[in-house]
This record gives C-alpha cells, structure tokens and sequence, in this order.
C-alpha cells in the first residue's frame, strides 16, 4: 500500500530541487503542508524563506498521466480539481496561482493562468498548451509548459 502523505512530501521534495536547479533560489516545503491559516502567507506546498514571490505553488505527483480523453469525458477531469485547488489557495493569500505536477517518468509540467507568459513562448507553439474552462473565475483558461520553459521566461520574486 501506498502511503499517500510520503509520495506527496516526496513530489515536493523533489519539486523543491528541481525549482532550486531551475530558479536559484532557495525554495522550501511550507510548514504544515499549506495547512497554516492565510493570515501566515504560508499557502500551497512551496516557498521561498526571506523572499516576496508571486505565487502561490502547488505540487502534484500521480502514476498516470491524467491529460487524456478523460479530460473532455470525465466529469471532474483530475487536472481541473488540481487546480481549483491551487487557484483556492493563491486567492487565500492574494498570490498567482502556479500548479506543478509531474506523472511517473515524466518531465515536470507548469500549469498558469497568465496569458501574457505565453506571449513569451509564442515563438514556440509546441512548448505549451491551453486548457479552456478548467477552473473557477477568474481563471478559466490554463495554460501548461514544461517546468523547465516556464523558469526560462518568469521571475518569481516580485
């Protein structure tokens, strides 16, 4: 059996390095798992100590990969609850949602809300995709690139 609380501290584990690779900067877990009341500016799975980022990140891990037909068929497509979920909680403390997820033997993927990111990788069409009517307002629209394309484009700190 698999404990689900170890494979998520382990996805933010190994989230957390390949952001420090990508970024430089000194990301940590959030105390809690995120569990802290928004008053703390502590929400979703990662931070940076001693830094004003921009957004509120969110980590995901799963066996498979859910971005199938499953997405127009499933009711509640996995992909769409993972990022209610990181918009829910970026909204708590006035922060850009930013959902990281990865499946087994997969890259890392970001998934944003910012359309004008993507101006920046417009030069190449193949490095995103846009999901429409995924989450709830003000950000229907979502945008998904590797991890590593989205670091090569945004500033985290404010």
């Amino acid at each position: 059996m698999v404990d689900s609380r170890q494979k998520g501290r382990t996805a933010e584990m190994n989230a957390k390095k390949e952001l420090i690779k990508l970024t430089g900067l000194n990301w940590e877990r959030t105390p809690m798992s995120g569990a802290l009341s928004a008053v703390h500016k502590l929400k979703g799975d990662l931070y940076v100590p001693d830094a004003i980022t921009k957004y509120c990140v969110e980590v995901k891990h799963y066996k498979d990969d859910h971005l199938t037909s499953k997405i127009l068929t499933s009711k509640t497509p996995q992909i769409k609850t993972w990022w209610e979920q990181t918009v829910r909680e970026s909204l708590e403390i006035d922060k850009e949602p930013l959902l990281i997820f990865k499946f087994d033997r997969s890259k890392w993927f970001a998934a944003f809300g910012d359309w004008e990111l993507t101006l920046l990788l417009e030069g190449n069409n193949d490095k995103f995709i846009t999901l429409h009517n995924i989450g709830p307002e003000p950000y229907h629209i979502v945008y998904v690139c590797t991890l590593t394309a989205f670091c090569e484009i945004e500033d985290f700190t404010e």
